[in-house]
């Protein structure tokens, strides 16, 4: 028989391979890229775009980051055809979405409309702030709408705040 202790060690074990597996990307959540890279794009209401990767020091709090892209997976959990687009809409409002290039195409399985979607998916951008606040588009052509997360935002906004205190730190120090 193994002792209490022997299987509470095995099981944290598994929690720690686990969990670095889920933080490195590989794991099955869709948003999560191999090597952590991501994008803020913004197109600002004069039609101006401007594309920020974002850069976390080492020392960050990770979980800001995670509860973003736990949020983002919400937001692809699943996803409907949108019943019209207006192309005239993100111009004149402005947006910002969040976005994920992937080096390799990545295959991703998605529910779309009730039903299972298999994609080999090189870049993936979800709506943040805007008109369409949870739009997905999928290898820039493939335009659908996700869930409404009222998370999104307040995720989003925590991100950019520590990222702008980081800026402000380097530029002070």
């Amino acid at each position: 028989m193994l002792s209490k202790r022997t299987l509470s060690t095995f099981g944290l074990s598994l929690t720690v391979l686990f969990s670095s597996l889920f933080l490195s990307g590989c794991s099955e959540k869709p948003f999560l890229t191999q090597d952590g890279s991501y994008v803020i794009l913004s197109v600002s209401p004069s039609g101006n775009t401007r594309s920020e990767l974002i850069e976390l020091p080492w020392n960050t709090n990770m979980a800001i980051m995670q509860k973003l892209l736990l949020e983002s997976s919400f937001v692809l959990s699943d996803l409907h055809t949108p019943s019209t687009l207006t192309s005239s809409g993100p111009a004149l409002l402005g947006m910002t979405s969040l976005q994920a290039n992937f080096p390799k195409p990545k295959r991703m399985t998605f529910v779309v409309d009730g039903h299972v979607l298999t994609l080999d998916v090189q870049s993936l951008q979800i709506e943040v702030e805007g008109a369409s606040v949870g739009q997905v588009t999928i290898n820039q052509t493939i335009i659908l709408q996700g869930i409404n997360d009222p998370n999104l935002q307040p995720a989003f906004d925590a991100l950019t705040d520590m990222l702008h205190d980081e800026n402000f730190k380097k530029g002070v120090a």
